[in-house]
């Protein structure tokens, strides 16, 4: 009889009804709306006392497998196959000690390789020959006067590097000081984020600890038996939402037996000073 018991509580699958939590949710939505722009103005904030701006700069160019002096009246298949070959040797010797201290020589800075190297990045567009170079520092100007520097050293040094190649600068650095990073408004918004879950998170861990019966259904669920009756609140009920109403003893019988009371004590007094 017992394995019969623990063999149907098994079976029993645990239904969640998600109306309700999402009912509880949207009473509480003014609570998680309020957390969450409070959160993202922090986040906000501080992004922009701690988080320090950085600027980029940068310049394209074209890799050939050939050198500029050799007159060609055509390019094959295999030529362009080799470029694209190349652009991706040229997009790590760009970043060399060589190109790179080079470059700082030409306008006058005195910085270590590793310092250098982590502000330069390439990119590589798709199925071309083209590579992007890009320097990114905290300083705009520097940003500019490095950029052009290696666009005036790389070219006669990956000629010598690489023989047989060639690189041709399409577009040089043009100043500017707009900011490329951080994203203060993304800081904001993930702020929001992570605060309005937060509060959603709290709201549904404290829905599910709520072990209180509330209605009928949470007793038959709970339990699985059938409700025999229903006591009425009679103190919340009224007239037109409930026929309990006219069996409550304070708002009917008692006045009314109070009233009648009242009079046959004052009938008596009448009769006595008659």
């Amino acid at each position: 009889m017992k394995k019969d018991l623990i063999r149907k509580k098994e079976s029993q699958d645990v239904e969640i009804n998600i109306v309700p939590l999402l009912k509880e949710i949207l009473k509480k939505i003014w609570l998680v709306l309020l957390v969450g722009l409070v959160l993202g103005g922090l986040v906000f904030g501080a992004a922009k006392l701690f988080v320090k701006p950085t600027y980029r700069c940068g310049f394209t160019a074209y890799v050939n497998n050939k050198q500029t002096q050799q007159a060609s009246d055509y390019l094959t298949v295999s030529d362009v196959n080799a470029s694209k070959q190349l652009v991706q040797t040229y997009s790590q010797i760009i970043k060399s000690n060589t190109i790179l201290t080079k470059s700082a020589k030409l306008i006058g800075i005195n910085e270590n390789y590793e310092s250098l190297r982590t502000r330069v990045t390439t990119e590589i567009q798709d199925e071309t020959e083209i590579i992007s170079v890009y320097v990114v520092s905290s300083d705009p100007s520097f940003a500019y006067k490095f950029s052009d520097a290696i666009a005036k050293t790389a070219p006669d040094e990956m000629a010598k590097i690489v023989e047989g190649s060639s690189m041709k600068i399409i577009d040089y650095p043009v100043y500017s000081d707009k900011r490329y990073k951080p994203s203060y408004i993304r800081y904001g918004i993930i702020g929001f984020i992570v605060g309005a879950l937060l509060v959603m998170i709290y709201i549904v861990i404290r829905y599910f600890m709520d072990d209180t019966i509330k209605s009928e259904t949470d007793m038959e669920a709970r339990f699985s038996l059938p409700i025999l009756g229903v006591i009425p609140d009679v103190a919340h009920a009224t007239e037109k939402s409930s026929d309990y109403y006219s069996y409550n003893y304070y708002s009917s019988g008692h006045d009314k037996s109070q009233n009648k009371e009242s009079e046959k004590k004052s009938e008596k007094q009448d009769e006595k000073e008659a």
